[in-house]
C-alpha cells in the first residue's frame, strides 16, 4: 500500500502569500525610535488625555455638573431679577422658579446630572444659599398684564387693586447702589384724577382715546402749555420803530409768502410760522427796506426745514426772490432770524389752535374752510399783530357761526377755548371789519386761493354788513 502524500498545497499558498506581504512591505521611518516600555496598555490614550486636561485650571468651589448653554437674546437678559451680592461675590438673582447664580444655573426643581467621567473634584466646602424674597405669582402677573395695557386702562386696573407697600421684589435696584427706585406703578398712583367735565361740554378726548394720532391723553396738556408760552412770542406794534417799511409793505410781503406756500405746496402751519417770525424778527431788529424780502423768504426756509418732511433747497428760495440775493446773504440771514428768536421755534400758532376747536366742536369741514380763510386773511392785517393766537382762532370761530346764522358759543367751545363770548367780542368786530374791506388789486392771493372749488368757495360767502350776537 503506497503511504499518503502530505497535503502541501495550503502550505504553499501561505509561503507564496507571505512572500508577497514582504516584498510591499515599506520601510517605516520612525523605525530607529527607542521601543517604548513594555507593552502600552488599553487605558493609555485615556490617561493622556486627562493629563492634558488638568493642565487646564478650574475654578475653586466648581459644581460637578455639565455646564448647560443659555441662549442670549439680542438685548441681553432683560428682566425684572433683583441681584443681591453675597460673601463670596457671587451676584444671585431671583427668577420664575430657579435661582440663578453668576457662571452657573442651579433649578429650585429637581434636575437629572449626569457626572463628568475624569474630572476634577469640587472642594468640601459648602456654601449656604442666602433666603432669597420670594416673589408672589399675583404680583407677576399683574406686572406683565400691566406692561401690555395702554395708560388710560392701565390707571383703571391699577385702581382696582388694592395697594401694598413697595417691597423688594416690586423695586428696581440699580448695581451700585443697590437701593429701589419709583417705579411706574407708584407714579401712575400719584397721578391726580381727570377732572370731571362740567355739564353740557362733550368729552372729545375720551372719544378719541383709540385714536394712537389724536394723542388725546396728551392733547389737553398740549394746548394748555401752548396758552402758557404765547405770553414768551407777545409782538409789539413795531411799525412806529420801522422807518423804512410800512403797512402796505408789510402786507405786501405777506401776501408774496402765500404764494410761495401755494407754489411749492407747502403745510399751513409752515406759512403761520413764517410769518410769525417775520413780526418776530422787525419787533426786535430795525432793518432797510431792500432786505424785507430777503427776511420773508429765509423766514419761509427756516419753517420748511421745522414743518416740512421735505424742505425746499436753498437754491429754490434764491430763485423766487429773483436771485436779488446770493446764497451767502440768506444763510448770514437764517442765523441772525435764529439767533433773535432764541433758536425757539415751537411757536403757538392760530392755526393749531383752530383746529383743537373745530375738532372739540365738531365743526363740519365747509364751516372750518371758511374759519380757515378769515384766519389767513388776518396774517396780512397789521392791526392784529399783537393779539394772542388762541383768541384769535376762538373769535374766527365765532365770527363764522354768526355768519352761518348760529351765533352761540357752546360750553364745549368755550371749556377747550377757555374763553367766554364776552371775551371775544372786541376781536370779534375786528375780524369783521377786515373782511367786509373790498378787495385790492395786489393783495388777492389768499382771495384767489379760496375762492377755488377745493376751499368750498368760502371767498364768495357774502359777509353781512352788521353782525347780531
Amino acid at each position: 500500500m503506497m503511504a499518503s502524500r502530505p497535503n502541501t498545497r495550503g502550505l504553499t499558498t501561505r509561503n507564496q502569500v507571505n512572500k508577497k506581504v514582504q516584498v510591499v512591505k515599506i520601510h517605516n521611518e520612525n523605525s530607529n525610535r527607542p521601543p517604548l516600555p513594555g507593552k502600552p496598555s488599553s487605558s493609555f490614550l485615556r490617561d493622556t488625555t486627562n493629563k492634558v486636561l488638568r493642565l487646564k485650571r478650574k475654578a475653586e468651589g466648581a459644581p460637578e455638573e455639565e455646564k448647560v448653554t443659555k441662549k442670549r437674546s439680542a438685548f441681553g437678559d432683560l428682566t425684572n431679577a433683583i441681584e443681591k451680592k453675597i460673601n463670596d461675590g457671587k451676584k444671585i438673582s431671583t427668577q420664575k422658579g430657579r435661582l440663578v447664580r453668576s457662571g452657573s444655573t442651579v433649578s429650585l426643581h429637581k434636575v437629572a446630572k449626569q457626572p463628568i467621567k475624569n474630572a476634577v473634584q469640587p472642594l468640601s466646602i459648602k456654601i449656604a444659599a442666602p433666603e432669597l424674597p420670594v416673589i408672589k405669582a399675583d404680583q407677576t402677573k399683574v406686572a406683565s398684564f400691566c406692561d401690555t395695557l395702554p395708560s388710560s386702562l392701565e390707571r383703571d386696573f391699577l385702581q382696582e387693586i388694592p395697594k401694598t407697600d413697595l417691597d423688594d421684589s416690586a423695586a428696581y435696584v440699580t448695581a451700585s447702589e443697590g437701593s429701589p427706585l419709583i417705579t411706574r406703578s407708584s407714579l401712575l398712583n400719584k397721578v391726580e384724577e381727570k377732572p370731571r367735565l362740567p355739564d353740557g361740554v362733550e368729552d372729545y378726548d375720551e372719544e378719541m382715546v383709540g385714536d394712537p394720532f389724536a394723542i388725546s391723553i396728551y392733547a389737553s396738556d398740549i394746548f394748555i402749555y401752548y396758552k402758557e408760552r404765547e405770553k414768551n412770542f407777545q409782538i409789539d406794534k413795531y411799525i412806529e420803530r420801522q422807518p423804512d417799511v410800512s403797512r402796505s409793505m408789510r402786507a405786501i410781503l405777506i401776501d408774496w409768502m402765500v404764494e410761495v406756500q401755494e407754489s411749492f405746496e407747502l403745510n399751513h402751519e409752515t406759512l403761520y410760522l413764517a410769518v410769525k417770525l417775520v413780526d418776530l424778527y422787525l419787533s426786535r431788529v430795525v432793518i432797510k427796506r431792500d432786505v424785507l424780502q430777503l427776511i420773508g423768504s429765509t423766514a419761509m426756509f427756516i419753517a420748511c426745514k421745522f414743518d416740512e418732511r421735505t424742505p425746499p433747497y436753498v437754491d429754490d428760495f434764491l430763485y423766487i426772490c429773483d436771485d436779488a440775493y446770493k446764497r451767502k446773504e440768506l444763510i448770514s440771514m437764517e442765523i441772525k432770524i435764529l439767533k433773535v428768536v432764541g433758536f425757539d421755534l415751537g411757536i403757538p400758532l392760530s392755526y393749531r389752535f383752530l383746529r383743537r376747536y373745530a375738532r372739540c366742536a365738531k365743526v363740519n369741514m365747509e364751516d372750518l374752510t371758511f374759519t380757515r380763510y378769515i384766519l389767513e386773511m388776518s396774517l396780512m392785517d397789521y392791526e392784529l399783530v399783537d393779539l394772542a393766537d388762541s383768541a384769535l382762532a376762538a373769535a374766527a370761530l365765532l365770527l363764522t357761526r354768526i355768519i352761518k346764522g348760529e351765533p352761540t358759543w357752546t360750553p364745549t367751545l368755550q371749556y377747550y377755548s377757555g374763553y367766554q363770548m364776552q371775551d371775544l367780542y372786541h376781536t370779534v368786530h375786528l375780524l369783521h371789519s377786515m373782511i367786509c374791506q373790498p378787495p385790492k388789486e395786489h393783495l388777492k392771493t389768499i382771495r384767489n386761493k379760496y375762492s377755488h372749488k377745493v376751499f368750498f368757495e368760502v371767498a364768495k360767502i357774502p359777509i353781512p354788513e352788521k353782525l347780531e350776537f
